[in-house]
């Protein structure tokens, strides 16, 4: 299902693959900021890369002249359990938002993962804005996208949270059998 929608945006894997040079490049001083190990800052890195990728690139990258500006508000809601498993196109925006909760729940101290937290929740009104501000880029805002990167991020802060102490206590073990 991902691959039929990514099939519509020939450049997600370029740009993802371009993403990989800021998250290699500045993985371990973005870790560091959050008091975490380096692996967190180059998946929140890449994560964020994802988001600009699928949802600000121009979908055939080219920009739109004649474009109008609008955004689509009705109809918006959290949606079920359900809809999240077995509606298409829900799946690419939980699989490009998860990452950067997920990453964002793993920082180092409590208060800089609440910080980083704030933070990814509002990632998903700043792409709605762009998206809305500048409509070259041919991408509509939505708030329905609003809802869906919410629940993404809050779906990968929860499986950070879960995993945050166990991840943990691997990474101070095998610090101290080195």
């Amino acid at each position: 299902m991902i691959s039929a929608v990514l099939g519509g945006m020939p450049m997600f894997w370029p740009g993802l693959l371009l993403s990989l040079v800021p998250a290699a490049l500045l993985n371990r001083p973005v870790g560091r900021l959050l008091r975490a190990h380096w692996v967190v800052g180059f998946l929140l890195l890449l994560g964020l890369g994802g988001v600009v990728v699928a949802t600000l690139l121009p979908e055939a990258f080219r920009l739109s002249a004649d474009a109008v500006r609008h955004c689509t508000v009705q109809g918006a809601r959290p949606r079920s359990p359900y809809e999240l498993l077995h509606v298409r196109h829900i799946e690419l925006k939980l699989a490009t938002y998860a990452p950067v909760g997920f990453a964002a729940a793993l920082a180092g101290t409590r208060r800089r993962a609440v910080v980083a937290l704030l933070g990814a929740a509002v990632l998903p009104f700043a792409v709605s804005a762009v998206q809305y501000a500048v409509p070259s880029i041919g991408r509509a805002c939505d708030v329905q996208d609003v809802w869906d990167g919410v629940q993404g991020i809050v779906l990968g802060a929860a499986v950070g949270l879960a995993l945050g102490p166990v991840l943990r206590r691997v990474a101070r073990a095998r610090v101290a059998t080195d």
